[in-house]
């Protein structure tokens, strides 16, 4: 009887040792090139630091967090092509997810919690925009790493094959709480250069608009945090965009939102993060309130990749051939 859990246990080992034996190179570069970001962003923090004279925000401070800020939006893109080379290559395996994972708490747990704090650093004391509560905002900021690698670890756990996994997210995925971090510093720091770049948002927003968001950045950190570790749903961005149709208005609206971002990018990255964070949380709303959990529908995505595949067969020479397919019946 106990010949046989030895035997799986010497397998599992075996199947252990032959993955690190062949580390997929590619992705796992990609990945270690987004946890090199990562740690280049706090680097640029600490010189921030460093460049400060009694606590000031000059220019050249400011220039730094905004470089930061750029360095995580390029972290991005290398989370995203990661997995997508591992799969195009053939090369998933155990170490390059569990890399991921380390990569991702460094770069969008780490690095945008301290360079939050380090600016709420800034403007806190009598002469600031905050009262002096050092414990306060560390507290708010280490809330934020904490949630980020519980987030990380129960999407490890809980993500498995089914297409539902893909296409929406339970919590805010820490690369989204990132983004509406690095959106808030990054519309901060173009509104205090005051280059003549931000025209369109000082004709819309007050004067006040960027000592708000300093003002709200530690009750920012905690609500980010609680929204990662929670059940709300949140769309996965490529998957809606790609996957399904949209109506002509979405269309209008991603157009116009392309616009602005080529015109005013601090503006058009804001707006956007942010939409993204109340989206889910509407949506979790709405499903909480009319069917009493936030879960999606059963494999709706589906369906509708049925409805939309038979739609395009019946207007191709070849419907028959497609109608055929038990799949779409």
């Amino acid at each position: 009887m106990t010949s046989q859990p030895a035997s799986q246990d010497r397998s599992r080992r075996g199947s252990r040792l032959r993955d690190l034996k062949s580390v997929p190179v590619l992705p796992s570069l990609i990945t270690l090139g987004n946890l090199f970001l990562g740690f280049l962003v706090m680097a640029k923090i600490a010189d921030a630091i460093s460049l400060s004279d009694a606590q000031v925000m000059s220019d050249a401070v400011v220039s730094v967090f905004e470089i930061a800020t750029l360095l995580i939006f390029l972290a991005m893109v290398f989370d995203a092509l990661d997995g997508k080379v591992a799969r195009a290559t053939g090369q998933t395996s155990q170490f390059g997810a569990q890399l991921d994972s380390m990569a991702d708490m460094v770069t969008f747990g780490v690095a945008p919690a301290f360079m939050a704090k380090v600016l709420i650093n800034f403007h806190e004391g009598e002469s600031g925009l905050l009262p002096a509560h050092p414990k306060l905002y560390y507290g708010a900021a280490a809330i934020y790493v904490l949630c980020a690698a519980m987030r990380l670890a129960r999407y490890n756990v809980e993500t498995g094959g089914s297409q539902s996994d893909h296409r929406e997210f339970k919590g805010l995925p820490t690369p989204g709480a990132a983004v509406m971090l690095c959106a808030a510093v990054t519309f901060f720091c173009g509104w205090e250069l005051r280059d003549g770049s931000m025209k369109i948002s000082r004709l819309l927003l007050p004067e006040e608009m960027s000592a708000a968001i300093v003002v709200a950045m530690p009750a920012t950190l905690v609500c980010l945090g609680l929204l990662m570790v929670s059940r709300v749903p949140y769309p996965h961005v490529f998957h809606a965009m790609v996957a399904r149709r949209h109506s002509f208005p979405f269309l209008a609206t991603l157009v116009v939102m392309l616009g602005l971002l080529a015109v005013e990018p601090q503006l058009a990255l804001f707006a956007l993060a942010l939409s993204y964070v109340l989206f889910g949380i509407a949506l979790g709303t709405y499903r909480l309130v009319t069917k009493g959990s936030m879960d999606p529908p059963d494999d709706p995505g589906e369906v509708v990749q049925a409805e939309d595949e038979i739609a395009a067969a019946s207007r191709s020479p070849f419907a028959a051939e497609f109608t055929k397919d038990p799949k779409l019946n």
